[in-house]
């Protein structure tokens, strides 16, 4: 089953706005401060623009988790990892603003294995867990998750 990432308004202002920002340089034609080095209207300027706009798209569009097969797969754009269900101790909820592959600041917070850490934020968070306390029923979740 597939979980996408919640997105949080703020961050796509940052999102957006930047990549809104990299075509404007291309629409306006006009060399933003700071840019000099590499030129917009430089082929390398446009190459190094268009993928940091395609990872940004990227990252936007493909942050989501799947659970399937005692593992919950992570994937943030480019970026994969992989938790086994079985190894998961503790789900609690989470503000960390470090970090994550997630797109929200409101996240759970997954500890596994022996000192892993793993922050998320699936979309729908309630289903999540209980499919994960289904797979796992030794999983200890925290008072705020518990309902």
């Amino acid at each position: 089953m597939y979980f996408p990432s919640k997105k949080d308004i703020w961050l796509g202002f940052i999102f957006w706005g930047i990549i809104l920002f990299i075509i404007f340089i291309y629409i306006f034609g006009s060399e933003p401060v700071g840019m000099q080095f590499i030129t917009y209207d430089s082929v390398l300027g446009t190459i190094i623009s268009g993928l940091i706009i395609g990872l940004l798209l990227w990252i936007w569009f493909g942050t989501g988790y799947r659970v399937e097969r005692g593992v919950i797969k992570v994937r943030s754009g480019p970026f994969k990892s992989t938790i086994k269900i079985g190894e998961i101790k503790k789900l609690s909820k989470t503000k960390s603003p470090f970090s994550a592959p997630a797109l929200s600041i409101d996240r759970l917070e997954i500890l596994y294995g022996k000192y892993n850490i793993m922050n998320i934020s699936p979309k729908n968070e309630y289903e999540f867990v209980q499919l994960l306390v289904t797979k796992n029923p030794r999983i200890q979740l925290d008072k705020k998750l518990s309902k």
